[in-house]
């Protein structure tokens, strides 16, 4: 596998704890009526200690995509430099750009088989999974492809090896049940299943670590989703199995997962988002708690120095594509 250590090395350092205070999150919200013709409002919030009622609305979205019922999970992503937040909806053929600077967002149709988005170095990835489902067993299984930020086109793939992108799928890999991060400078890190994929942009090459070999759909099931990258704790994700969900911590070289505490919640691995704070090791995680008879939206935040759940809201509609701004 290639080198993924958890070094500081060329990667910024940790903010100072107190310049956690300039950070704000962002939030789509849309109903979940059904409607193809969807505006999705983007809005922003003081963290930690996020009140729903405090937020402010930067600005909206109009589609006509009926995005309520495509699952619109962790697909999306802040570029910093730009202001940019986006967000890719590989089922509902959308993506939504939305700049946080100016309040102006758009709306773009795309391909559907691409998926979970991530930023390193300046550049955009997606990886692309053959059928949207990879079969089980031995296969050349996805491509990594470049990503432009300002209207979801696509580029040339990475000529990553075929044998780099070859595995063995003991669980699922999916492009639905995809999450992603990296650590901005050269790994992109795409996780489904139990199968996390690490490709080093700086080389064209690739790995792959099952970080649950053992799987079986019959009477071992495990999932991993809403993978975040950490300076200090290494990849911090969502673990679901028999016991209900956790927050691990996985050391990326050799696949070890840590629990750092269990979650008294069904979490919804449909409709959910997650985001991440290193300066104060909070995760953020957004989970429909409910459709009917109407929308409700538990929030989240588990505070990773003292391993415990700090706050939790219920928003009264559907909210989705968190990430923390500046």
């Amino acid at each position: 596998m290639a080198s993924v250590g958890c070094s500081n090395e060329g990667v910024e350092p940790e903010q100072p704890a107190d310049a956690c205070v300039l950070n704000n999150l962002v939030m789509l919200r849309v109903a979940f009526d059904g409607s193809y013709q969807a505006s999705v409002a983007y809005n922003k919030f003081a963290v930690n200690g996020l009140n729903p009622s405090s937020g402010s609305l930067l600005g909206t979205v109009g589609t006509d995509h009926r995005l309520t019922f495509e699952l619109p999970t962790n697909g999306s992503f802040y570029n910093k430099a730009t202001g940019v937040h986006g967000m890719l909806i590989s089922r509902a053929e959308a993506y939504l750009k939305f700049d946080v600077n100016t309040g102006v967002g758009q709306a773009y149709a795309v391909q559907t088989n691409f998926a979970a988005p991530a930023l390193s170095n300046g550049n955009a990835y997606v990886i692309a999974v053959d059928q949207s489902y990879a079969s089980s067993g031995v296969g050349e299984h996805y491509m990594i492809n470049s990503f432009n930020m300002q209207n979801g086109t696509t580029g040339a793939a990475l000529p990553i090896p075929v044998a780099d992108r070859t595995f063995d799928n003991h669980s699922f890999f999916a492009n639905e049940s995809m999450s992603s991060t990296s650590n901005g400078v050269d790994k992109l890190y795409f996780l489904s299943g139990t199968n996390l994929i690490t490709v080093n942009t700086a080389t064209n090459t690739a790995s792959h670590i099952d970080l649950y070999p053992s799987f079986s759909q019959a009477n071992d099931w495990v999932a991993f989703y809403g993978v975040k990258y950490s300076q200090s704790l290494g990849l911090i994700a969502l673990k679901r199995d028999a016991n209900g969900f956790s927050l691990v911590k996985i050391n990326p070289n050799t696949g070890t997962h840590t629990t750092l505490l269990a979650i008294n919640a069904a979490i919804n691995t449909e409709f959910y988002s997650a985001a991440y704070r290193e300066c104060d090791k909070t995760y953020y995680l957004t989970s429909m708690s409910q459709s009917t008879p109407t929308v409700e939206t538990s929030y989240y935040e588990f505070d990773l120095n003292s391993n415990t759940l700090v706050n939790t809201q219920v928003l009264t509609d559907y909210g989705f594509g968190i990430e923390v701004i500046q």
